[in-house]
C-alpha cells in the first residue's frame, strides 16, 4: 500500500531522529512531489545508520522539496 507524502515525512522524521521536530513538518509536503519523497524514504529506510553529513543532506533536500 502506497504511503501519503505526511506519513513517509514522519517516517523519515522518526528514523533520521531529527532534533527540530518542525524542520519536517508533514504537513508542508502534501503537494510536494510524491516520486521525489518516495525516492528519499525509500534510501532512509534502507539504512540502519546515517552520518551527521548525510543527515544534514537528506534535510536540505527535504528543505527544497517543503512548500510552505
Amino acid at each position: 500500500m502506497a504511503q501519503s507524502n505526511e506519513e513517509m515525512i514522519a517516517d523519515i522524521r522518526k528514523k533520521l531522529n531529527i532534533v527540530n521536530q518542525g524542520l519536517l513538518d508533514p504537513d508542508k509536503f502534501k503537494n510536494s512531489n510524491q516520486q521525489d519523497i518516495e525516492e528519499i524514504h525509500g534510501f532512509v529506510m534502507s539504512k540502519d545508520s546515517f552520518s551527521p553529513s548525510e543527515v544534514t543532506a537528506i534535510a536540505d533536500e527535504l528543505g527544497n522539496l517543503r512548500q510552505d
